[in-house]
């Protein structure tokens, strides 16, 4: 088993503070980058920014043979992003309350920077290292969507930006579907000819009372996310818009959710004497790795060198992850700990910042 590799626990917690104090909201994650780049040049590694805005960092190998690998986490965070400031106590770093905390990513990110310097500082041997920080993980895998994966050589990865605990592995990930459903009705005076009114919402209702949501079974889920439309309480509304997914990990049972969402919506507006206007807008494939993948037994390696026992698990969650499996980088998800994600109670522990980069500097030298 390798030595484990010094920490600086330090200028890990230094570092997570400095990225949780800026406002990266999809569009603002330039912001970080100016931040990362300076502290990679220093360990050694090159820096490029793509088209997309994703940050590209190289490391060549150092007296070893092994195959590249790619670490990856995202620098967006969730809204509400603005004045962020974190809260330091005994256990770990929260959020005060006026909005997230940005661990969902920021904690990828310190780790594997963190990771990447305790190599450096230790002089230890490594492969070709590959890093990829996206922008818009949030808001639809922007940056990995858009990600040329020709341009690294990685064609396996560790992606750090799971919601368990650290030592857990994602084996699988859901197939998803998002779509925007439009109704429309048709316009009236609700006081004075409401019977001369086709009324958009009382579709839109009548679909969502008759739609399987929530947990369908073990494998799928599905939600509609918002509604809106009308004008005023006295105009009987003419077009309404309902925007929902569904997610299984199985495709299959995706596409009979999907179909029977999409079904109800049509027979609602025919019903009562209205159309809808249905759009797929976003489509994910799921991934699943059998324990023997070798980019699953190179996850549970740094774990187990970071003196941690992995387990493997299953999400409901999207991800980069999807994006890069999809595109033929075999990637796995890694839980980092953290609790809370988009909400404004996120917090960070101590010990799974800690574990994290220890995990990311473990997998660098054993990969």
């Amino acid at each position: 088993m390798p030595e484990l590799v010094p920490i600086d626990h330090d200028r890990l917690l230094e570092t997570f503070l400095r990225l949780l104090r800026i406002d990266s909201y999809h569009g603002h994650e330039d912001r970080i980058v100016e931040v990362l780049e300076p502290m990679l040049h220093a360990a050694g590694l090159t820096t490029t920014v793509d088209a997309h805005g994703n940050l590209i960092a190289t490391w060549e190998a150092r007296d070893s043979d092994a195959e590249p690998l790619m670490l990856n986490a995202h620098m967006d965070t969730v809204w509400p992003t603005p004045g962020m400031e974190p809260v330091v106590t005994d256990e770990g770093v929260a959020t005060d309350g006026s909005s997230v905390l940005g661990a969902d990513d920021k904690a990828g990110v310190a780790a594997i920077v963190e990771g990447v310097q305790a190599v450096a500082d230790a002089g230890l041997p490594h492969g070709p290292i590959e890093l990829v920080f996206t922008v818009g993980e949030d808001v639809g895998h922007i940056g990995s969507r858009a990600f040329d994966p020709e341009s690294i050589q990685s064609r396996r990865g560790l992606v750090f930006d799971g919601d368990g605990p650290v030592g857990s592995v994602v084996l699988e990930g859901p197939a998803a579907a998002g779509f925007t459903a439009v109704f429309r009705g048709k316009a009236a005076h609700a006081g004075i000819e409401p019977e001369n009114g086709v009324s958009a919402i009382a579709m839109a209702a009548r679909a969502i009372d008759r739609m399987k949501l929530g947990r369908i079974t073990n494998y799928t889920v599905a939600n509609i996310g918002t509604i809106n439309g009308g004008q005023a309480m006295n105009i009987v509304p003419a077009e309404v818009t309902l925007v929902g997914q569904a997610r299984s990990l199985r495709q299959g049972l995706l596409e009979k959710q999907i179909e029977h969402m999409r079904e109800v919506m049509e027979e609602a507006a025919n019903e009562l004497g209205g159309t809808v206007d249905y759009e797929e807008t976003i489509r994910i494939a799921a991934f699943g790795f059998n324990k023997q993948n070798q980019v699953v037994r190179l996850a549970d390696r740094a774990i187990r060198a970071a003196g941690l026992e992995p387990s493997h698990v299953r999400t409901g969650g999207g991800s980069d992850a999807h994006e890069f499996n999809a595109k033929g980088i075999w990637s796995v998800i890694l839980g980092m700990g953290c609790t809370g994600a988009h909400t404004l109670d996120e917090f960070a522990p101590h010990e799974a910042l800690r574990q994290a980069a220890q995990v990311a500097a473990q997998a660098i030298v054993v990969a």
